[in-house]
């Protein structure tokens, strides 16, 4: 198993989607062992089995990708090798990579409210004023402080 041979793998079974939130990689198949095996090297990524829609129809199942992070390494990964969907891929990663970093910046921030709501609370601020210096809703400045986020 290599990342050429899941590139071209994924060229061929594979696909690429957008939900308006997120991209996801999936790669159905009626073999399990290979999708498994996809699985065990990349490290990333889910087996599934799949509903049968006919019951005269062979046990299919789905290797899929869902997580931001693992969808860009996997696509950072197999890009260089990828004919057909290249440029589909080519697109998705810096869109994957600003998603990241927002991701990444929101939790900064989320962190550095918890630490603040909690020294203010300690301090014997209610939390509607601890909402006011943060800057949110009193409810919000709660969960923080109480660490229920």
């Amino acid at each position: 198993m290599n990342w050429s041979y899941i590139a071209g793998f994924f060229d061929g079974e594979g696909s690429l989607t957008h939900n308006g939130i997120g991209f996801r990689i999936t790669i159905p198949q009626t073999n399990e062992e290979v999708l498994n095996e996809i699985r065990d090297f990349t490290k990333i990524g889910n087996v599934i089995k799949l509903h049968k829609r006919k019951s005269h129809w062979k046990d299919a199942w789905l290797y899929y990708i869902s997580s931001k992070k693992d969808v860009c390494i996997f696509l950072k990964k197999i890009v260089p090798y990828l004919e057909i969907k290249k440029i589909s891929a080519q697109n998705a990663i810096p869109n994957l990579e600003k998603q990241l970093v927002e991701m990444k910046n929101k939790k900064m921030l989320y962190e550095k409210r918890k630490r603040r709501a909690k020294r203010l609370r300690l301090k014997g601020l209610d939390y509607r004023t601890i909402g006011k210096a943060l800057g949110i809703d009193w409810g919000y400045a709660r969960r923080l402080a109480l660490d229920l986020v």
